[in-house]
C-alpha cells in the first residue's frame, strides 16, 4: 500500500496508475492527463493511494514485456495429459483402432505439446512431460493393444511428426512385453523408442520440416546428433542414447552411421529398427508402396535377417495377424 504525495502528481502530466481514496473508491484512472484542475481537486483528499493499494505497482514496457514473456513461457510449459481437452486438438484418427477416439486424440495432443516444449528449447520440462508419456504408453496403451493381434489395430494415424516416434514407442513396447523385458527396462526402451529421431531437430533450424524430411542421404547425420543430444543435452543414459545413434544399423552391417552388424547393435536398437521401418511402409515413407499389414510384414519378411535381427524380427511378426489386410487409408477418420 502507497501512499501518493501532491508533489509527486505533480510530476506527471499523464497519470501512470489508479488513484483511491482509503475506502477503495477510485478517483482517477490511470492514462488521464493530470490537468491543473485536477491537481487541486486532488488536494481535498486527505489521503490518495496509487494502484498498487490493491495488490500492485504500475509497471514500465519493459517490466511489461518481461512479465508477458514469463507468462507465455509459464503457459506453455504448465500442462499435464489429464487437464488436456481432445476437443481443441484437431487431428485424424484410426476409427479402427484398439484405443478409444478420445485416447488417441489425447495422446497426441499431449506429445505435440511436448514437441512444441524441445522446439522452443525447454529440455528438462520436456523429458520430465515425456517420462509421463512413459508411462502412458506402458500402463494405458499397452492394456489396450496387446491382445489387438492386428498392427492394423494399433498404429496412430495422421501427423507424420506426431505419430511415428508413438508408433514406433508403442511397437517397441510391444515387442519389449513379448521379450518378457523388466518394468524398467520397458520404460527406458519406450523412451528411447519416442526420442529416435529427435536428431533431425538439429538438421535444420525448422525443426518439423526437418523431421518430416524423408531425404535419408541428408539425414544420416541426424543418429550421430540425436545421440549427443540424449546423452549430452538430456542427460539420459547412454542405453537410451544408443537407440538414436544405431537405429539405423544393419543386421548386415550395411546400415548407418559405423557400419555395425549382429550383436555389436544393441538390442534396444535392434528393436526400433524393427519397429521404425514397420511404421515408415506403413506411412508409405519409403520406395515401397504398401497399403495393408499383410503387405508391410510381407516386405519385411522378404527384407529378412539381412537388415534386421532374426530374434527380434521375428517376435514381431508373431505379435500379428497375418490376414490384417484392412487399407490403412480406410481406417482413418
Amino acid at each position: 500500500m502507497r501512499v501518493v504525495e501532491s508533489s509527486e502528481l505533480s510530476n506527471y502530466k499523464v497519470l501512470p496508475f489508479d488513484l483511491f481514496t482509503e475506502n477503495k473508491t477510485k478517483i482517477l484512472e490511470a492514462g488521464e492527463v493530470l490537468t491543473p484542475g485536477k491537481l487541486i481537486m486532488l488536494k481535498n483528499y486527505i489521503r490518495i493511494y496509487a494502484e498498487d493499494f490493491l495488490g500492485e505497482e504500475k509497471k514500465t514496457p519493459a517490466q511489461i514485456s518481461e512479465s508477458e514473456t514469463k507468462n507465455k513461457k509459464q503457459r506453455l510449459k504448465n500442462f499435464s495429459y489429464e487437464s488436456l481437452d481432445p476437443e481443441d486438438f484437431n487431428t485424424v484418427i484410426n476409427k479402427d483402432s484398439a484405443m478409444r477416439a478420445e485416447t488417441q486424440i489425447k495422446i497426441k495432443y499431449f506429445f505435440k505439446r511436448i514437441f512444441d516444449l524441445l522446439l522452443q528449447g525447454y529440455y528438462d520440462d520436456a523429458i520430465l512431460k515425456m517420462q509421463s508419456l512413459v508411462n502412458i504408453i506402458r500402463n494405458e496403451v499397452y492394456k489396450n493393444l496387446y491382445k489387438s493381434g492386428k498392427g492394423s489395430r494399433t498404429r496412430f494415424m495422421g501427423e507424420y511428426e506426431l505419430c511415428h516416434p508413438l508408433n514406433v514407442a508403442v511397437i517397441s513396447c510391444l515387442i519389449a512385453r513379448k521379450l518378457e523385458y523388466t518394468p524398467r527396462a520397458v520404460d527406458e526402451l519406450i523412451l528411447a523408442a519416442l526420442l529416435h529421431d529427435i536428431g533431425k531437430l538439429k538438421i535444420n533450424i525448422d525443426g518439423e520440416s526437418a523431421i518430416l524430411s524423408t531425404n535419408e542421404d541428408e539425414l544420416r547425420e541426424h543418429t550421430i546428433l540425436g545421440y549427443k543430444m540424449i546423452k549430452d543435452t538430456f542427460g539420459l543414459s547412454e542405453s537410451i542414447a544408443k537407440v538414436s545413434l544405431e537405429h539405423h544399423e544393419n543386421n548386415d552391417g550395411s546400415g548407418y552411421p559405423q557400419g555395425l552388424s549382429n550383436d555389436f547393435i544393441s538390442e534396444y536398437a535392434q528393436i526400433v529398427n524393427v519397429a521404425n521401418y514397420y511404421d515408415n511402409l506403413a506411412c508409405n515413407r519409403t520406395h515401397i508402396m504398401i497399403t495393408n499389414n499383410r503387405e508391410a510384414l510381407r516386405e519385411m519378411l522378404d527384407t529378412g535377417t539381412s537388415k534386421f535381427s532374426a530374434k527380434i524380427l521375428y517376435t514381431f511378426i508373431h505379435m500379428y495377424n497375418y490376414d490384417d489386410i484392412h487399407d490403412f487409408n480406410d481406417m482413418m477418420m
